[in-house]
């Protein structure tokens, strides 16, 4: 009897996209280039300052550094990640995957056996809880020069990772335990996906300057400032939101089992990647030759506040809209795609019909090449921050101060917070010409899920600052579950 399933092919609709997010193994996301502020309840707009606040609220360009100018390059630089307990997994996912334990069944007139349940189980507990999701960051150059006349210019580099990978629960039961004879006798409504990746570079001009009241005088005064970004793509993949996969009971079918699956994924990548369409490590040539599709962005900020020196303000409030834009992408714009409901007595087929229905679960791959455009992570910011000096909370030679930020992203893109986040924290500086210091503790809430936020930095003669920042601060000190943190060194000139 025949030991191949239709089973297979649904592992293979899950796991097509695994070695593509392979080479989604280490460079950025746009939130993560400002450990104080990631680490003060990620309130990057108002909490953050200097080169710091390109690509979270530019208008803060002007504020916080003591120097005129700031030079980022590696290894003097901004790394970050927020990596999924699962993604540094892949390896055992795809040994797992390549097991024919995952399938091995044996088909008779008296019902179904199945082996192969607790390596399923194993396999599909990897998924679970979004646990593939990740990005990870870098700023690989970055210089900013203040002038008290023309404002604050700023030139950066960045690259940016994200990946997204989020499955309902209830497929990961039907897939797990006794998953052949669910297959076979039981029912999965249809079911839906969110699977993205994205991999680019983005290069900003930004520009910001006083727009209202006398500059660092303790009265009013508004700040505004705008980046402009070219992109460049380096790989893309996304499942359409629309794609569903589904088993209905066999005696609602006359004794037959009915499979639909109609999906579609999309990926772009450069030549490099061809023709396997993923590398099988990194290269420096990745940084400047690999692209797939080019675009442009923009991000915009004011912040209003009574800022009494370059590096000190009592309040402030912050509005900005960060990472507005799209790429083209044009290079092996591929698609792999199906629309097809299989209805049979499953168990009553030669492996010759099987295979022929694998083949049409499994979809085209179409390599035609269209272009296609993807939106960027749109989010507003909207913040406050208060020094407590001004309702009597005093610690001599310190600032003590709180902020809150609440974000909303406006896209449905990876690394857009579409349902909302809400941050606070409460921040202490101690600023001297010698040794500085800063901390901040605070809280973070999105999507249901909430933790703790840190920040620690140190500054050494007003010329080296080492910040560290994570939003995850109870995931630090478990054994397993997501590992995020930002380190930057920074050299003010």
């Amino acid at each position: 009897m025949p030991s191949s399933t239709p089973l297979r092919s649904l592992y293979a609709f899950l796991f097509l996209l695994l070695p593509a997010t392979s080479a989604l193994y280490a460079q950025d996301g746009p939130e993560h280039l400002s450990p104080f502020a990631h680490g003060a309840g990620r309130t990057y707009s108002v909490s953050t300052h200097g080169l710091d606040a390109i690509g979270l609220n530019p208008s803060l360009l002007l504020f916080g550094e003591p120097k005129h100018i700031e030079l980022s390059l590696i290894p003097i630089t901004s790394i970050g990640a927020n990596i999924g307990s699962t993604f540094s997994s892949l390896g055992a996912i795809r040994s797992a995957l390549a097991d024919s334990a995952l399938s091995d069944t044996n088909i008779s007139a008296n019902g179904v056996t199945t082996r192969g349940d607790s390596t399923r189980q194993a396999t599909m507990n990897y998924f679970r809880n979004n646990g593939l999701a990740s990005n990870v960051n870098a700023r690989l150059f970055g210089i900013s020069y203040i002038d008290p006349e023309l404002g604050g210019f700023a030139l950066t580099w960045d690259m940016h990772v994200a990946l997204r990978a989020s499955f309902p629960d209830s497929l990961f039961v039907f897939l797990g335990t006794n998953a052949i004879s669910q297959f076979l006798q039981g029912r999965l409504t249809p079911h839906t996906v969110d699977v993205q990746a994205i991999w680019y570079s983005e290069y900003t001009l930004s520009w910001a300057r006083h727009l209202y009241g006398n500059p660092f005088s303790g009265d009013l005064q508004l700040l505004g400032g705008v980046g402009i970004k070219y992109l460049a793509g380096i790989e893309y993949l996304r499942v359409d939101p629309n794609s569903d996969f589904s088993v209905n009971y066999p005696r609602q079918h006359g004794g037959k089992s009915s499979v639909a699956a109609n999906y579609l994924i999309r990926f772009a990548y450069p030549d490099q990647f061809a023709p396997k369409g993923f590398p099988d490590g990194f290269s420096l040539s990745y940084l400047t030759a690999a692209t797939a599709g080019s675009g442009v962005g923009a991000d915009i900020g004011f912040t209003l506040g009574a800022f009494d020196s370059l590096h000190h303000a009592p309040w402030h409030v912050a509005l900005s809209l960060t990472d507005i834009g799209a790429i083209n992408w044009t290079k092996h714009t591929d698609t792999r795609s199906a629309n097809d409901t299989i209805s049979a007595e499953l168990k009553a087929q030669s492996t010759d019909t099987i295979n022929s229905y694998l083949k049409a679960l499994g979809g085209k791959l179409d390599t035609a090449d269209a272009p296609f455009s993807s939106k960027l992570p749109t989010t507003l910011h909207m913040a406050g921050a208060l020094d407590l000096a001004e309702i009597g909370l005093v610690i001599p030679a310190c600032h003590l101060s709180v902020a809150t930020e609440l974000a909303l992203g406006l896209t449905d893109v990876v690394g857009s917070p579409n349902h909302g986040r809400f941050g606070f924290a409460a921040m202490l500086e101690r600023p001297a010409k010698g040794v500085s210091f800063h901390t901040a503790l605070g809280f973070t809430t999105q999507d249901g899920l909430s933790d703790m936020t840190f920040a620690l930095g140190f500054g050494f003669g007003n010329t080296f600052f080492l910040d560290f920042g994570t939003a995850g601060m109870f995931n630090l000190l478990k054994s397993s579950g997501y590992r995020d943190g930002v380190l930057s060194l920074k050299l003010l000139l």
